[in-house]
Formats: C-alpha cells, structure tokens, sequence
C-alpha cells in the first residue's frame, strides 16, 4: 500500500463544491505494482523535477459509464490526495476526492504488451466487474 503524503481539509472539499467528504487516512488505500513504482520513478527522473506525479482520475463516459484518465503532472489542487510509494523514491500518485472514492483499494499496475505500454487501474473494488475489453472503461458497483 502506498503513503499517504497529503490529505484535502473538509474546507478544501467544500471551495471546490465537490461531492466528496474527506476520506480518513485509513480508507485511503491505494496499491502501486513496483513495475509501476519503477515506471514512475524513470518518468519522474526524465521530466528532471521532483514535484513529477502520476494524476489519477475517473471521469463519465465510455461504454460502461466510467473511465480512467491518467496524466503526469506537476501541480497539486487543494482537493487532492498525494500517495507515494514506501520504498521507491518520486513514485507518486495524485488523485482528486471525487475520483478516490470510486478507486479506493485499487492497484495502479504498468502493463507492457506487443500494442504498446500504460499504466491501468487493476482490481477496483468499486467496479461492478472487469469492464470493457480496453481496460479503461468500468461501471461501478
């Protein structure tokens, strides 16, 4: 499981009028593979800043409702998460309090195969099943 470097205040939900309640840090659990701990890690090191995060989001939309949208940043919002890996330096997750509340106790995995190479969230228990053949698009429970 990874660290939790930051948590949102109930006033930063709030500024941001979002849906979400602060999540105590024990149910803010994420999983990071070490091949994307290590992924991560080179990306971080090649983009030569420290602040270097994967972003980590669920928006509406593909075939089954949901879907994963991932991003490297280098910017915080005041209603974001901030994880990092325990053991790999610059392994960092950024994830937005809508969206942890649909990914909670998921695993962020780094998948290479013939088509090419990504990160994926894998083993959602918020996901009502595997979703669609993509990988990306899920419905919830």
């Amino acid at each position: 499981l990874l660290s939790i470097r930051r948590v949102p205040t109930p006033e930063d939900i709030e500024a941001a009028e979002l849906d979400a309640d602060v999540m105590p840090p024990g149910e803010a659990q994420l999983g990071l593979t070490e091949r994307a701990a290590e992924q991560l890690r080179k990306v971080s090191l090649r983009s030569e800043r420290a602040d270097a995060a994967l972003r980590v989001a669920v928006e509406s939309g593909g075939c089954h409702g949901y879907q994963y949208k991932m991003e490297l940043t280098h910017e915080r919002a005041p209603e974001d998460y901030e994880f990092e890996h325990p053991a790999v330096p610059q392994a960092r997750l950024v994830i937005d309090a809508v969206s942890l509340g649909l990914l909670r106790g998921s695993t962020i995995d780094f998948a290479t195969e013939l088509i090419g190479s990504s990160f994926r969230v894998t083993d959602n228990p918020q996901a009502a099943g595997p979703g669609c053949g993509c990988g990306v698009s899920w419905e919830p429970k």
